[in-house]
């Protein structure tokens, strides 16, 4: 009976083994660096690359987009926040020979060229009773438009305000020493006051208090209020003032 022949188990020696060990390291480090070295080109030559394959594209002459300069917006100047009239003067600032077009509750109202002093004015804007909302752009040779300047509210008001005076009451008598009438009242929304052409301070609730220097005998008080769109409310009253008598 033939005897049988096993092969022998093929085994490496520590030397041989750390040998391989560091092949396989330096070659997986050569791929590595082979993988980062071609990313580092592309990312170094695409663009290259692109500017050149872009001379033979249909749209190598068009214009980006991202590339185009606007001009500045146009800024207003004095703008109230109300107005008695249903038409307005708006001036304001911009680039000088550019076009100024004037948007008033959204469409397009006039445009303008701006003056050589950079300065720009629409005469006449029509506006609408109630809120009317202003805004402009500019738009440059090229019609090349700006963004949308600040906008701006105004309200067309054409109410006096209301006077309600408290004290004194018309045709009444004021006895005291001081020599001095205090006035207490109210207007039905903000204004300025001036009470016998003297300035009074009106509070946040609206109402107002002042204190008249007066002469013994009969007078005569003015109040005079103007609301924020220059309409004027005027109530007259007339009082008698009298001393004390001094004991």
């Amino acid at each position: 009976m033939a005897q049988q022949i096993y092969p022998r188990k093929f085994r490496l020696t520590k030397t041989a083994e750390k040998e391989l060990r560091n092949k396989l390291t330096k070659t997986l480090l050569s791929i590595v660096g082979l993988i980062v070295f071609m990313f580092l080109t592309l990312a170094f030559f695409a663009p290259k690359l692109g500017v050149f394959f872009g001379f033979f594209s249909k749209h190598r002459n068009e214009v980006d987009p991202t590339t185009i300069i606007r001009p500045n917006p146009p800024i207003f100047s004095s703008i109230p926040s109300a107005n008695k009239d249903e038409s307005i003067n708006i001036n304001g600032y911009a680039q000088p020979g550019l076009t100024v077009v004037l948007y008033v509750n959204g469409p397009e109202i006039s445009k303008t060229t701006v003056g050589a002093d950079g300065l720009f004015t629409f005469g006449g804007v029509p506006l609408m009773q109630g809120v009317n909302t202003l805004s402009a752009k500019v738009f440059d040779q090229q019609a090349v438009a700006s963004d949308s300047s600040t906008a701006f509210t105004i309200i067309v008001d054409k109410d006096k305000p209301k006077i309600t005076v408290d004290s004194p009451k018309n045709g009444s008598t004021v006895q005291n020493l001081d020599k001095r009438i205090k006035i207490i009242g109210k207007i039905n929304e903000k204004a300025s006051i001036k009470i016998n052409d003297r300035m009074a301070i009106q509070r946040p609730d609206l109402s107002f208090e002042f204190l008249l220097g007066v002469l013994e005998g009969n007078v005569e008080i003015k109040i005079e209020a103007t609301d924020e769109a220059g309409n004027v409310g005027i109530e007259k009253l007339n009082v008698n003032y009298s001393k004390d008598s001094q004991n």
